[in-house]
Formats: C-alpha cells, structure tokens, sequence
C-alpha cells in the first residue's frame, strides 16, 4: 500500500470536517432513527473479550498529547475548533492504521494506539510505533502549525510517551459499558511520559525496552523513571527519542535503516519488568511495580 503523507491525510480530512453542517435539537430524533453503528475503538485481535476474561500479548504503548489547544478556543468559533480537532484526530488515527497500529481510546487531549499483535514480530512492531512517532511528530509540525499560524493564533504542540513488552489484554466495565484494555506497566508508563511532567512538547521519550530496538544515534539517556514503595526503590531507565533524525534517515534510506533496527533481537532482558532495588544492596524481581500508581 502506498504511503499518504500526512498533508493528504489532513487536508482529506478538514476537507469532509468543514463541509459538514451543525444540526438542530429538531433534528435529533431523525439522526438517531438513520445512524450507523459505528466499530468502537479496540484492537481487532481481542475484542471478542468478555468481561472476566484475559489473554498474554505483546506490543508496543503509544500515548500522543496535544498541547495548547485550549487557546484555540478564544480564537476559533466552536465550528471551526471542531473542523481542526475532528481532522488532527481523524489524521493521527489514519496515520497510526498506515503504520500497522491499533488506536484503543481518545483520552481527551490525545490519542492511545498500540503496535503489535501475535502475528507480528516485535521488532517491526516497534520499527512501526517509530517510524508513526517520526510521521505524526513531523506533520503536526510543519502542516497543522503553519495553518493555525495563518489563522493567527498559537500553534498546538505534542508530545509522545512509549515503550515495549507483556501486557494483559482484558476487557474492563460492566456490562456494554466496557472497554478492552492492555493492562500492564507498560500502558501505565508509556501513559506517564506523554504527559507535561515528563517530557517537554515536541519531545518523544520512551522505556528502556524499546529503547532496545533504537541506534544509539536516535536515542539519549533521560532521567530515569524512579519511586520508592515501601522500603524499596524501583527504577525503569528512560531515553528520548530523536525522532527527528529518525525521519531523516528512514526517508534517506528505509532499507537500511529497516535491516539495521530488525537485526537488534530481543535479548534476555529486554521484556523483563523494571528493576527493584532493596535498600540493603540486594535486588530481586518485581512482577509489576508501575501497577500501585497507574495512569487511569
């Protein structure tokens, strides 16, 4: 399939946006007789999932946040703000299908998505969950902004939260209201780095699983994610992704860039859970530390 690049996407989109019109209260009991059901947001591999119910995966968390649009809303009429928040959604979840990726929830000022699914090794999971962050980073920067910008208000700004490894797909709520969910410290901390506290807009800062599958030249050690519970202190390393010169060298040459991330195999380590430190010096196993300050 060719690829779309992301000006099409988001042109294509504001286009049908804009030239849909607001309805009346008079209107509803119509629309609501003629609606579509419509695929609720999930990863098609698990959404048979009953409540009660779970299975062992693997993938990669993706966790975009948007920055500043709330001052659109002293600028824009509630029309116009629609037409530019229904096309960035509508962009950002092509662009995340494009790559292979599954959008799982809107969380009111982003977009969760994972990569990944049984049939997928995990190197090109994650090789997709980058080269996506690489995609939409560089869209929203020199496509969405420059329009706001035109239109005479501040640009939005985003920022990225990822990482690798286990998760337990299972199916959350009672009853229809449900969603299906991948629980694990893997969501929890991929959830944390997409928000303000740790990463600076136009940042993308990832786990130290998937920093695994990154050359070192696309990626820098960051601050490490640290909390004590208890007596114990656990830690989980953290690195920025350069997603940048990522972009540049995947347009320059994907076939070499492609080889070299599917070359670095998972190592013994790679999905193992972050590291406990005792205060006595000596260290063991903790199954799911991120699970006693998780992100909902």
């Amino acid at each position: 399939m060719t690829e779309r690049s992301f000006k099409e996407l988001f042109d294509t989109a504001y286009g049908s946006a804009s030239a849909q019109k607001t309805a009346r209260a008079s209107d509803m009991r119509a629309m609501q007789e003629s609606a579509t059901i419509t695929k609720a947001l999930c990863h098609p591999e698990y959404e048979y999932l009953q409540i009660g119910q779970s299975i062992e995966g693997k993938c990669l968390a993706f966790f975009l946040d948007i920055r500043g649009f709330t001052k659109l809303c002293f600028v824009y009429r509630n029309e116009v703000l629609l037409w530019i928040l229904q096309a960035l959604t509508e962009a950002c979840v092509k662009s995340i299908a494009q790559f292979g990726g599954h959008t799982l929830e809107f969380t009111g000022d982003g977009v969760m998505a994972v990569f990944g699914d049984s049939k997928t090794q995990p190197e090109n999971a994650s090789l997709s969950g980058l080269h996506c962050t690489a995609f939409l980073m560089k869209g929203v920067r020199d496509i969405v902004n420059p329009r706001l910008k035109a239109g005479g208000t501040d640009p939005i700004r985003i920022a990225i939260g990822m990482e690798f490894g286990d998760v337990l797909w299972s199916r959350i709520g009672v009853l229809a209201t449900s969603q299906v969910k991948p629980i694990s410290e893997v969501t929890f901390l991929a959830g944390k780095l997409s928000t303000s506290k740790y990463t600076d807009s136009w940042e993308v800062k990832v786990g130290e699983n998937l920093a695994e599958w990154i050359p070192e030249e696309f990626k820098e050690k960051a601050k490490r994610y640290e909390f004590v519970l208890g007596e114990k202190t656990h830690t989980h390393e953290l690195y920025l992704f350069k997603w940048q010169k990522f972009g540049d060298a995947y347009q320059a040459n994907a076939d070499g860039l492609r080889k070299r991330l599917l070359a670095r195999r998972l190592g013994p380590t790679l999905l193992s859970a972050a590291r406990t430190v005792q205060t006595d010096g000596a260290a063991r196993s903790f199954p799911r530390p991120l699970k006693d300050q998780p992100f909902f």
